[in-house]
């Protein structure tokens, strides 16, 4: 017998090993001992019994398998390939014991033999009918599900995934889900199998609506942390206003960080202002990534107590949570924290004025001009970068000689940025050497620097842009198409 032979018949070879040990166990040191023989009056009904009961269940299961196979009639070859596993478990594991529980009759038939064996043998005997009854209950419960037609808690996940996969699929014109199966889902929430239930958040979350709203609260109650985080997020999607109470509620009392995490983010994306007490706390969260959530949260709130308090934790917290408030604060488009992003330019670590940087373009306040534009000789490339960015929202004309200037840096991100700013900025000086980057070798360049000329509009730029129309990458054909197009609606207006 070859070795992959063994493979394919390893629970065979597990068995008959198992049955030669017991075997050897059970029929080896039983000769009389004299004084301390023990004697199997009144214990012999035990195996005797085991056998019984275990051979009367076995014939109740091999009832359940053949009606199973009956219901199913039309796809008998698929219901069997699925069941063999399972019916072989059953079959070994009460042949086993049957076989075990009979080797122990002989031996108590034989005479008398140690106490102690003894009792190890109808110790070992209940075992062995234990095991026999958990293998026959957990398989005729699937079995009786086939003849029911119910599905198994791997068919449900299996069905829910493909549900899953139709929506996920088609983001521009998503699949409406059927109300059938939108049913099936809602009941699939009382799955045993925290997997199952999961999944079937997920998918509530796609389709939405008041009844699956109202699964899915239910469900923040659920005793697994990873189906309650599955419900926080879904809910976060839905976006109603019964969600947010729940989330709450139900962030103050749980004790799994990621749930805390993704509560706190669905919180943010429903805007609701109740919550913005409950995410000021959670500044203090224990937790370091649910600090960060709750800094997130409160950037897309709009409101002047979350405001207040991003400010007044941002000197007191880590470098990461100080990253995460000063980006908050620029979402906030928060005017107090001007200041403070003007003095975090100044700051010895560079995330940190990357992100000061970034914050200052979405005040746009042109006294952020000047500030910004010593930081385009930052030692760090991400400052300079950031910089960069901000001065092309903020249109600030005083910046376009240095932006000019880092078309020739070697980091290709740079290059990008600045073709950016200065298309947004508009300024026709630039029109020259935007079109010498046409020939850039990072086709992002090429493909921002199509953007940039269509934006500021000059027709000179026609020519140089049409020979791009050749270019191998399909991204910057497609922009520099786009660009022709708007140059030529401009010249025709």
């Amino acid at each position: 017998m070859k070795l992959t032979d063994l493979k394919t018949y390893k629970l065979e070879v597990f068995f008959l090993l198992a049955l030669v040990i017991l075997s050897f166990f059970t029929l080896s040191g039983n000769e009389s001992t004299g004084n301390s023989a023990a004697s199997s009056e009144g214990t012999f009904w035990l195996p005797s019994t085991v056998m019984q009961s275990v051979a009367a269940l076995y014939a109740v299961f091999i009832a359940i398998f053949v009606l199973s196979l009956q219901s199913n009639r039309d796809n008998t070859n698929s219901i069997a390939n699925r069941i063999k596993p399972p019916l072989k478990i059953v079959s070994y594991t009460s042949a086993g014991t049957i076989y075990f529980n009979g080797l122990i009759l002989i031996v108590f038939s034989l005479g008398s033999f140690s106490e102690a064996k003894m009792k190890l043998l109808l110790f070992s005997s209940l075992v062995s009918m234990v095991l026999s009854l958990v293998a026959i209950v957990y398989s005729s419960m699937n079995l009786l599900s086939n003849v029911s037609g119910l599905k198994t808690s791997s068919e449900k996940f299996s069905y829910i995934s493909n549900l899953l996969r139709e929506q996920e699929g088609n983001l521009v014109s998503p699949v409406k889900q059927s109300e059938k199966d939108t049913q099936f889902c809602i009941k699939a929430l009382d799955d045993e199998d925290p997997e199952v239930r999961a999944i079937a958040a997920k998918d509530l979350g796609q389709v939405r609506g008041p009844r699956a709203e109202e699964a899915l609260l239910e469900l923040l109650e659920d005793n697994n942390s990873g189906v309650r985080t599955t419900a926080a997020k879904a809910l976060g999607k839905i976006r109603t206003e019964n969600a947010a109470v729940q989330l709450i509620k139900r962030l103050a009392v749980d004790k799994d960080p990621v749930f805390r995490a993704c509560a706190i983010e669905s919180l943010g994306n429903l805007k609701d202002k109740r919550a913005i007490e409950p995410l000021i706390k959670s500044l203090e969260d224990k937790v370091p990534e649910v600090r960060l959530a709750a800094a997130r949260a409160l950037g897309i709130m709009g409101d002047e107590k979350a405001e207040k308090a991003l400010i007044v934790k941002l000197d007191k917290s880590s470098l990461e949570l100080q990253k995460q408030i000063l980006l908050a604060l620029g979402n906030l488009n928060s005017k107090k924290a001007a200041g403070i992003f003007i003095r975090k330019l100044r700051d010895k670590d560079p995330e940190l004025r990357k992100c000061a940087a970034e914050s200052l373009g979405k005040l746009k306040d042109p006294e952020s001009v000047d500030p910004l534009l010593k930081c385009l000789g930052d030692t760090n490339p991400e400052v300079r970068n950031a910089a960069a960015y901000s001065l092309g929202i903020l249109r600030a004309d005083k910046a376009i000689d240095t932006l000019l200037e880092m078309l020739t840096e070697k980091d290709s991100e740079l290059r990008i940025t600045a073709v950016y700013a200065l298309g947004t900025i508009g300024n026709r000086k630039a029109v020259d050497a935007i079109l010498e980057t046409l020939n850039d070798s990072n086709p992002w360049v090429r493909r921002y620097a199509a953007d940039a000329l269509a934006k500021i509009g000059d027709q000179k730029a026609t020519t140089p842009l049409v020979k791009n129309l050749n270019d191998p990458d399909p991204e910057v054909r497609w922009a520099t198409a786009e660009a022709l197009r708007m140059l030529d609606k401009r010249e025709s207006s």
